[in-house]
């Protein structure tokens, strides 16, 4: 009896000391900046699957032991683990974690944390993106994550840049990304009929920007089926928190000019040229005197110079945000104008922008953005037109003055023998042979006539949530994106492209609409404290609608009223309209054992008008698996290894877009109007119908291990990739019988391989100074595995798409250099010997456009308040058709000035050069071949930024206050000849399969890339 006494007297004693130990404790977790309370912080006893998490008011309360430990944590936000001990009361400051934002992937659907999801993706933070001067986001995503191709089309401001992630996936379709901004897909392609192109990011400002993700597996891509086959980039714009109003302004000045120039002959030089090839020509020496007489050479017109100027930048933006337990608020406007380094260049943008969140109670919320843009575009004539700044300064004759005696520019110039007719304002040089190009002064044409486009955007998007129950909520989403764009080309009467018709006035009006509804339920729950799952179920539907018309008239009586009512003679007179409909649904499961084991699956099914009836839907679907290996016993033994993550996944997904010329009916017959029966117009048909036409599909798997050591200091990933894309979109020949030339099938297939890999550092940490440097590089091994029934497709004189071979690869003679005896050009002629005669010349594979490797490398310091960061891009493997080195070193144009590069020729018997003997009017060895392809690998200062950081103290009432100094495109090591190697290789969407490498890899009087030096401010209050 006393042993059981005793017993229960020990057990009442020990319970009392357990129940003495356990208590509760409070606290409140505020941002260590602002101080501003922090909602929904996770609170977790170390080691238990036991917590809490903050109130509104950023408070929690948690009963605990003395000996435990708290891990707090919060997206964003550096994690702190807080012993317990003897308080009562505990207060946690949590600091923003600069690395968090890149370790969060955001899917336009879901938000998941990179340690613990199955997908590959690259996560740029909107510091990073800000870090620009200039106004295209896209740009920035070059060389900040691995598999990402970045090229420009021109260095016109505003203008679009292309994106390709993981190679090129289609032949006639588009291979452009799909773009998400704050959940809701954005519309896509071009939507200018006569103006430059504007980039489908230059409406938005980059200070708004959040995050940028860009999802390129399976396991993240599938979730958007038919629109997700050439990746996605996911945008995440800006929202409040709550606490205290903050207001930040920011504005930028700077001034950008030629980043390389092209060192053209002067009038000694030239004339001195040409006189050898009038000579070698067989001319006489008493006509080479009359042809080029020597007072040619006392004119000296440095036509580069006049074309290209100094241009500006500048930027200013104000933001603000704030907010309180019920609703936050991100409210921001912004101003930036880029005068182009081209002459008649320019581009204006206002943006504004108010995103709110509200709280009406535990179970409703809502969040509401709105931004609205307004964007002026001003191109100068691009192309070979001699009217234009970018061919004037490379084409014409330096002794031609651009100026009359009173510094009027001259309208035009004549060639062609004397007594040819003449115009007023034309300068002419009354010689047996005018040594000139005919055609007009580009100064002249940039004073009087232009080219310019406004865009005029509104984006609204709405979303209610309820919280049904713990874990599960309910989304109602509706987004509404307008546009309309303005273009007006006008030609002044009294320039010299208007002198014959009386000038000309194009005009056209664009109106673009795009509605999206989503309806997502999402449930989060935990079996145990063993099993996460995370459950997504959701309905999209969206229409897009565009109309637009246009409308030219001649016949202006001056270029006082430039409106087309004012014209005489209307021209052309054209318009379309044209819609599509796009419905899906989808869903996704995740699963996790332990934050171990890892489990996804997602299938969407979609339906696009853009198809016939019965193959109007498709299904795509993927599968991943991951496992954090470092969540292992037997890996806790390794102290330096802090996380390890091996993931897989496969999947289908399709694409719907820019198929063909006609993308939104690319199934139905198409007819045209041109045609004429009996004096009336008629219609005839062009395109035969396809009724089986269906999705282009793509499979892609992906490997990839993702890894962490030496406390984090280093880290990074390795990923491998295939992706096959099957049922392309081709125009195939057909019999002669059926009365057609082609019909769109699906038959065409393609691959792309590659591996990226990223490595970051943190090779300093101390008290005052921080070095953390990233690289990042991919391969692409792309390959055409088959074409239908044909084994190739020209593409161009230059190019051919063919089985087995990379898209794009080029094709033409191969030059052999230049004969010493005589100064003759010569060829392969294919049978192991070389040929002096063009045309026997057959064409060969000759290298690709395609770059097979691209990178990134980033280094940032910080050391007190100074800070410092550079980064470099690389690009290597590809080649570009040097198409203006062909006009410069021509070896005997008549009328054209040539580059200084040119005057290293061949002379005499025994000279080596890669120039052959200049002949006058002879340019048979300027004929197409390998002699104009060059290797544009480079490597590139793409961004330096030197930043100072005013201390707290000096600061008085100001929150923040930093000045920086900032340099784009600084330098660049390659050795390509032309103006920059940067050039676009990736094709724009193609009229036809045979012009699927249009532009690819070709360098054709491209307005150059600047190098821009800007100084900024950023202010808060």
């Amino acid at each position: 009896m006393r042993k059981v006494l005793f017993l229960l007297l020990s057990l009442y004693f020990l319970a009392g000391q357990a129940f003495a130990q356990s208590r509760t404790v409070t606290g409140k977790v505020t941002d260590g900046k602002d101080g501003s309370p922090i909602p929904g912080v996770t609170i977790q006893i170390k080691g238990t699957s036991k917590g809490a998490s903050t109130n509104p008011d950023g408070a929690f309360t948690l009963q605990v032991s003395p000996t435990d430990v708290l891990v707090v944590s919060f997206l964003g936000y550096e994690t702190q683990q807080v012993p317990v001990g003897a308080n009562a009361t505990i207060n946690v400051k949590l600091q923003v974690d600069s690395k968090s934002l890149e370790e969060v992937v955001v899917t336009g659907y879901t938000v998941e944390k990179k340690a613990v999801s199955t997908i590959a993706a690259s996560s740029i933070s909107g510091a990073k993106v800000n870090n620009i001067a200039l106004p295209d986001v896209n740009q920035m995503l070059q060389g900040n994550a691995p598999g990402i191709a970045v090229s420009t089309n021109s260095g016109q401001p505003g203008a679009r840049t292309e994106v390709r992630i993981r190679g090129i996936g289609s032949i006639s379709a588009s291979n452009s990304p799909l773009y998400v901004l704050d959940g809701v897909v954005m519309s896509s392609g071009d939507f200018t009929q006569n103006t430059a192109t504007q980039d489908i990011l230059a409406n938005l400002n980059p200070a708004d920007i959040e995050t940028v993700n860009i999802l390129k597996d399976a396991a993240a891509t599938a979730l958007y089926g038919s629109r997700g086959s050439n990746g996605v980039v996911v945008i995440t714009t800006k929202s409040g928190k709550k606490g205290q109003s903050r207001i930040n302004f920011n504005g930028k000045y700077g001034f950008q000019n030629l980043a390389k120039s092209i060192p053209m002959m002067n009038s000694s030089e030239l004339l001195s040229y040409q006189r050898e090839g009038l000579k070698n020509a067989g001319y006489s020496d008493a006509d080479i005197k009359l042809y080029r007489p020597d007072y040619l050479a006392n004119i000296n017109t440095d036509w580069m110079d006049l074309a290209f100027r100094t241009g500006k930048t500048q930027q200013y933006g104000v933001n603000a945000s704030g907010g309180n337990e019920k609703t936050t608020f991100y409210a921001s406007g912004d101003y930036f104008n880029q005068e182009g380094i081209l002459i008649g260049s320019n581009f204006s943008r206002y943006a504004g922008r108010l995103n709110v969140d509200h709280k009406f109670n535990e179970k409703f919320d809502l969040s509401v953005k709105m931004s609205g843009s307004y964007t002026d575009q001003r191109s100068a004539a691009s192309g070979s037109n001699y009217s234009s700044p970018l061919s004037g300064a490379l084409t014409q004759v330096p002794w031609i003055p651009a100026y009359d005696e009173n510094g009027v520019p001259y309208n035009g110039y004549l060639a062609g023998q004397p007594g040819s007719s003449t115009w007023a304002g034309f300068k002419d040089i009354p010689q047996a042979w005018r040594p000139t190009l005919q055609g007009g002064n580009f100064l002249n044409t940039v004073a009087q006539n232009y080219g310019k486009n406004n865009n005029t955007q509104t984006i609204f998007n709405a979303a209610l949530g309820y919280n049904i129950i713990d874990g599960l909520r309910f989304v109602v989403k509706g987004n509404a994106e307008l546009s309309n764009i303005r273009e007006k080309s006008w030609t002044s009467p009294t320039s010299y492209d208007g002198r014959n018709n009386g000038g000309s006035l194009t005009s056209v009006n664009s109106n673009f609409a795009l509605y999206t509804t989503q309806q997502l339920l999402t449930y989060n729950f935990n079996l145990g404290k063993d099993h996460s799952f995370r459950l997504l179920a959701g309905n999209e539907y969206s229409y897009q609608n565009r109309i637009w018309s246009l409308g030219t008239k001649n016949n202006f009586p001056g270029g006082q009223l430039q409106v087309p009512g004012v014209g005489a003679v209307p021209t052309s007179v054209d318009g379309n309209e044209t819609a599509y409909a796009f419905h899906g649904v989808l869903a996704k499961a995740d699963y996790d054992y332990k934050a171990k084991y890892f489990l996804s699956g997602s299938f969407r099914r979609d339906g696009s008008s853009r198809f016939p009836r019965d193959s109007r839907y498709g299904s795509f679907y993927s599968a991943a698996a991951a496992w954090r290996i470092t969540e292992e016993e037997f890996t806790k033994s390794i102290s330096w290894l802090n996380d390890l993550k091996l993931r897989a996944s496969y999947g289908i997904m399709g694409n719907a877009e820019g198929l063909g010329t006609t993308p939104d009916y690319p199934f139905q017959a198409s007819y045209s109007l041109a045609g004429n029966y009996n004096g009336e117009t008629a219609a005839f048909a062009s395109q035969p119908g396809n009724p089986l036409l269906g999705w282009e599909k793509q499979n892609l798997f992906d490997v990839g291990l993702d890894f962490s050591v030496f406390k984090k200091r280093v880290y990074g990933s390795i990923g491998f990739y295939d992706k096959r894309s099957s049922a392309l979109l081709l125009q195939l020949p057909l019999s002669q019988t059926t009365g057609y030339e082609t019909m769109n099938m699906n038959v065409g297939q393609m691959l792309n391989q590659g591996f990226e890999i990223t490595i970051g550092a943190i090779p300093v940490q101390t008290k005052d100074f921080t070095w953390t440097t990233d690289l990042n590089f991919a391969t692409l091994r792309n390959r055409v595995l088959s074409l239908g029934d044909l084994s190739g497709i020209p593409a161009g004189s230059r190019q051919r798409i063919e089985v087995g071979r990379t898209f794009g690869s080029w094709y033409m003679p191969v030059w052999a250099g230049v004969d010493p005896a005589d100064g003759a050009a010569t060829w392969e002629d294919g049978k192991g010997g070389t040929t002096k005669i063009y045309a026997d010349a057959p064409r060969q594979f000759a290298g690709q456009a395609l770059p097979k490797i691209t990178g990134g490398f980033t280094n940032r310091i910080n050391y007190k308040n100074f800070d410092l960061s550079m980064l470099i891009t690389f690009s290597a493997g590809n080649k570009a058709y040097n198409y203006n080195r062909m006009n410069l070193e021509s070896d005997g144009y008549v009328t054209r000035n040539q580059a200084k590069d040119a005057l290293d020729r061949w002379q005499k018997p025994g000279d080596v050069s890669d120039r052959p003997k200049v002949i006058f009017g002879g340019t048979t060895s300027s004929n197409s071949s390998t002699r104009y392809l060059e290797d544009v690998s480079y490597a590139r200062i793409r961004n330096l930024t030197l930043g100072y950081n005013f201390p707290k103290r000096m600061l008085g009432k100001m929150q923040s206050l930093r000045v920086y100094a900032q340099a784009e495109n600084l330098y660049t090591l390659t050795s390509y000849k032309g103006w920059d190697p940067d050039i676009n290789t990736n094709p724009l969407p193609p009229t036809s399969t045979a012009s699927a490498t249009q532009n690819a890899g070709m360098d054709f009087y491209r307005y150059p890339t600047s190098r821009v030096f800007t100084f900024g401010i950023n202010v808060g209050l």
